[in-house]
């Protein structure tokens, strides 16, 4: 195995550990609220920290799912354009569009991890249960990076079939899911 295709099932390996991460705080969120609708329901007994907890926790499920359904090709995309290119064209509308969307998710990262720095500094906590703030916004920038080396990883991808003429070939544009 070359060292770029170790370097893509790690990458590969860590984005499906985000999956399986994002999908067990999907699975607590919705146990959670499940026994908070049953304790205000049926025993009267509303439980507050249930819905900031929950809140949190989706956090999670969002951030930490993102690298994973990026490299499993899962987001929407339109490809009304693409579709109608050449394969050559194609591959560079590819490159174009992970370039920019890479810098956005690159900027986006650096500013949720501001914030949560920022959070951490002032010691910001939640309302209901008091814990620090910092540690569920950590999920944001540290998704989001996870997102962008998926994204990275994709694109050197794209840029070596592009260089070594390989365009025609039928295969995803994320390189196998493993």
């Amino acid at each position: 195995m070359t060292r770029w295709a170790a370097l893509v099932s790690g990458v590969n390996r860590i984005c499906r550990a985000g999956s399986l991460l994002a999908g067990l705080a999907g699975l607590a969120a919705t146990c959670m609220i499940t026994f908070g609708v049953t304790m205000r329901y049926f025993f009267g007994r509303p439980q507050v920290f249930v819905d900031e907890l929950a809140t949190f926790l989706l956090v999670v499920v969002v951030f930490c799912g993102l690298a994973h359904t990026f490299r499993s090709n899962g987001h929407i995309t339109v490809d009304l354009l693409s579709s109608r290119l050449e394969p050559g064209p194609r591959a560079w509308l590819r490159v174009i569009t992970l370039l920019l969307g890479s810098s956005f998710v690159g900027i986006v990262a650096w500013q949720t991890l501001e914030a949560t720095l920022r959070a951490y500094r002032l010691g910001r906590v939640s309302v209901v249960m008091l814990y620090p703030l910092w540690i569920p916004h950590l999920f944001m920038p540290l998704g989001l990076a996870l997102l962008l080396l998926a994204m990275l990883v994709s694109l050197t991808d794209e840029g070596r079939r592009l260089v070594g003429g390989g365009v025609n070939r039928t295969r995803s544009v994320h390189g196998s899911p493993d």
